[in-house]
């Protein structure tokens, strides 16, 4: 089943470079630090993510992150995720990956946890960001919720640097 979404996504990537739309693909890596000072609640997680710029707007550029892989520590357990979901930059430039300025960011998504613990999450989040043309180091402030009632709320400092690989 996996497979069979990796190939879906791969078509769509080879799709959309083959018909000449301007696509930009992005990667970013990242790490993070618990938010609350309770130890049995803190998380840490190192990640990377792979994602494909939408059709831009003026001042806007949204991103489907595609494939995201992390190993985190939640709650003194070690595990792994796998996530999806949109990302947006917001920029008081014209286009925000090539700005050279300041970038608020906002970020939904959705995924799953392996391991002990969470298993199905959606996470918010939002931070600040400053181009650097096709890189952008930032700081996030995240989210996570469980689907299932009862699950502890995992809350995230990221520190993490998207750069843009082609497009």
């Amino acid at each position: 089943m996996l497979l069979n979404k990796k190939l879906r996504v791969g078509v769509l990537l080879v799709s959309l470079l083959a018909t000449g739309l301007s696509a930009q693909i992005v990667a970013s890596v990242n790490g993070s630090v618990p938010a609350t000072a309770n130890a049995h609640l803190a998380t840490a997680a190192a990640g990377a993510k792979l994602g494909i710029a939408l059709p831009a707007a003026p001042h806007l550029l949204l991103l489907w992150n595609f494939a995201g892989l992390s190993f985190d520590r939640l709650q003194q357990r070690n595990g792994g995720s796998v996530e999806t979901g949109l990302e947006a930059w917001l920029s008081p430039s014209a286009h925000p990956e090539q700005s050279h300025g300041p970038l608020l960011l906002g970020e939904a998504l959705v995924g799953r946890r392996f391991g002990v613990g969470r298993h199905g999450f959606t996470g918010l989040g939002g931070g600040v960001g400053w181009s650097l043309g096709n890189w952008l180091p930032y700081v996030e402030y995240r989210r996570r919720n469980g689907f299932h009632s009862g699950s502890p709320v995992d809350r995230q400092i990221v520190i993490g640097l998207h750069f843009v690989l082609f497009g």
